[in-house]
């Protein structure tokens, strides 16, 4: 008969439910790799080199405050200025009207900064304002090259902002990563609060690309 000698089908739906379980199978096997490359992505920095001025970007002071103090320390800028002019509710609960710029400052001269190297600049309240900000504020000072610190997970979209804000000015930007204390690049999902900053950063990077 010519329906016994036909190869029997597989039904679709078996396929389907095949395909679900392979492709769940080498999720978990590649879960880490994969995880950690998603984090990955979001960090591009520059080789240090000496600039004219460092700019410390308003946002987890504790940690870009105390990295610009290394960056100083270190002789690769003769100055630093923070930026970011919002005030943390927390603060303004309690009275306290200091801006990103100030607890940043504070922070790099409670890590062995140099009062006179390191100035607040408090303007801005976003990565584009920032850039806006500084941009003026090199140009004001005749700097050729500058460096820009930001946290590690966010340096990336900071970059790519900061470029293209500066695009034509003739001013070269570097990136100088400040380490996490609440990220870990090696196992960010383990912990709610690293999953918090990475979907939040990821977020962040698609906004700039659709709205500018």
């Amino acid at each position: 008969m010519e329906g016994y000698h036909q190869k029997k089908r597989t039904h679709p739906l078996v396929r389907f439910f095949v395909v679900v379980i392979v492709l769940g199978m080498l999720a978990l096997v590649f879960r880490e790799p994969l995880m950690r490359s998603m984090g990955a992505f979001l960090i591009r920095t520059d080789t240090d080199r000496h600039v004219d001025v460092l700019y410390v970007l308003g946002g987890a002071p504790f940690d870009r405050g105390n990295e610009a103090s290394v960056v100083l320390a270190q002789g690769f800028a003769p100055i630093a200025y923070c930026t970011g002019s919002s005030i943390q509710q927390s603060d303004r609960a309690l009275g306290i009207m200091l801006t990103e710029a100030d607890l940043t400052r504070a922070s790099a001269i409670n890590a062995g900064a140099d009062p006179r190297k390191i100035l607040p600049y408090p303007y801005g309240t976003s990565t584009r304002e920032e850039a806006a900000g500084v941009l003026r504020h090199a140009q004001h000072l005749g700097a050729d090259t500058i460096m820009v610190l930001s946290t590690d997970f966010h340096t990336r979209r900071v970059g790519k902002v900061f470029r293209e804000r500066f695009a034509g000015s003739g001013i070269t930007v570097l990136v100088h990563a400040a380490p996490s204390s609440e990220y870990d690049p090696e196992f960010w999902w383990n912990t709610e609060q690293g999953l918090l900053m990475v979907n939040n950063e990821y977020v962040k990077t698609v906004y700039y690309a659709v709205k500018y």
